[in-house]
């Protein structure tokens, strides 16, 4: 909001090649606003004609340039938010002229609710009713989202029912909480809060002194905690499972299709972006080379957050799991027996005994088969450090070596 061109010398076309087209349009809005906010208005010669035919008076509405000011700046006139787009061009006409019927063209108007508000708009009215400042305008829109307050029809910004259900409730309760002038004086009790000129504690006792008198007013008439069920929008789909019509639920993880039979049912499909179920897709198994060492039935490779390991094919019957390791060719030097890499949170790779927990040796650096040529012990590479050291104690043996890591 208070973004200023340090040279305003260094016009936009100077600078072009040097920046990328984002950056250059960027700069161009900056540059062309801040100078347009240093000069002069323009002038804009309006004329109203009007034009008398059987008694009846006819109306037009014209404008024309007088006097460029700041619009001399823009090479176009989409770029300016004119309040006068509406009005068109008129020719030159004297008092007294009669006038020849080119065409009749008759049109039926209706009319209409206004129109709903998009981001752009709803920011404008905030700005025009003194709510909020330019730091809270995004987090105010993300809030009545994510909220499901109000949802995004293209670049409309349409009410759900449960937020017109929630504003029926604050109106009627809570009426001067929700109203624009409340908003627009904790605004100006904020600004005196920051120039000394009150205190936050008197500024939040006197509002909580009508609010927790209104707070008790409704807790006695609604002594529980008041529940709104908001009816869920019937989908197309069928169950899979029992055959009743899906709904469309909300969850963490956004909007899908669920059983209304829930929790007898539950059933649940994942949908697209247009509410379209999405189909799962079909994965191979691939059979390990061994047999399930509970029950002996096959055993398949899978995919979890520690990475690849091996399940019985007959889960959830039979429960065995083992991890999937890769063998490094190095023995442990703690007992002998062959390391292995092996997977952690996050899919980090990590380097342990394979006979763990009998053998707990393990080790974030990758050990190698060479040995440190000072005292013979395990050489390890340090990923991080893009080195190969030797971890023994008393032995300071280094080098720098980036090595490709195979696990």
């Amino acid at each position: 909001e208070a973004i200023r061109p340090s040279t305003v010398t260094m016009e936009p076309k100077m600078v072009r090649k040097m920046l990328t087209p984002d950056q250059y349009k960027l700069y161009k809005l900056i540059w062309e606003r801040f100078i347009a906010s240093q000069m002069a208005a323009a002038v804009l010669d309006t004329v109203t004609v009007e034009m008398e035919n059987s008694g009846h008076i006819f109306k037009a509405g014209g404008q024309s340039l007088k006097f460029n000011g700041y619009m001399v700046l823009y090479d176009n006139q989409d770029d300016l938010d004119d309040e006068h787009e509406d009005m068109a061009k008129l020719p030159q006409v004297n008092e007294g002229e009669k006038f020849d019927t080119a065409e009749i063209d008759i049109k039926q108007h209706f009319t209409e609710p206004p129109s709903r508000y998009t981001e752009a708009s709803l920011i404008k009215f905030l700005e025009e009713n003194g709510i909020g400042r330019p730091s809270t305008y995004a987090p105010i829109i993300s809030i009545i989202i994510s909220r499901d307050y109000v949802r995004r029809d293209g670049k409309l910004l349409v009410g759900t029912e449960l937020g017109e259900i929630t504003t029926c409730f604050m109106k009627k309760n809570f009426p001067e909480i929700v109203d624009y002038e409340f908003t627009a004086s904790m605004e100006s009790n904020l600004d005196a809060i920051e120039n000394s000129e009150t205190t936050i504690v008197d500024v939040i006792g006197d509002f909580y002194k009508n609010f927790a008198s209104q707070l008790e007013s409704v807790s006695a008439v609604t002594p529980e905690k008041p529940s709104v069920k908001i009816p869920l929008p019937e989908s197309e789909y069928d169950c899979p499972k029992c055959g009743k019509k899906m709904v469309y639920k909300t969850g963490r993880f956004g909007k899908f299709l669920a059983c209304p039979d829930y929790p007898a049912c539950k059933s649940t499909v994942a949908v697209d972006k247009e509410g379209n179920p999405i189909k799962p897709k079909q994965q191979t198994v691939e059979l390990a080379d061994f047999k399930c060492e509970l029950c002996g039935g096959d055993v398949v490779i899978r995919n979890g957050r520690y990475g690849t390991f091996y399940a019985c094919k007959n889960y959830p019957t039979c429960k065995f799991t083992k991890q999937k390791y890769t063998a490094i060719g190095v023995p442990c030097p703690k007992c002998g027996e062959e390391m292995v890499a092996r997977h952690a949170r996050e899919k980090v790779v990590f380097y342990s005994c394979k006979s763990y927990p009998k053998c707990d040796f393990s080790t974030w650096d990758r050990p190698l088969a060479e040995k440190c040529p000072d005292c013979g012990q395990l050489l390890y590479y340090r990923k991080t450090r893009k080195s190969v050291m030797c971890k023994t104690s008393g032995c300071g043996y280094k080098r720098e070596e980036e090595m490709t890591e195979e696990f």
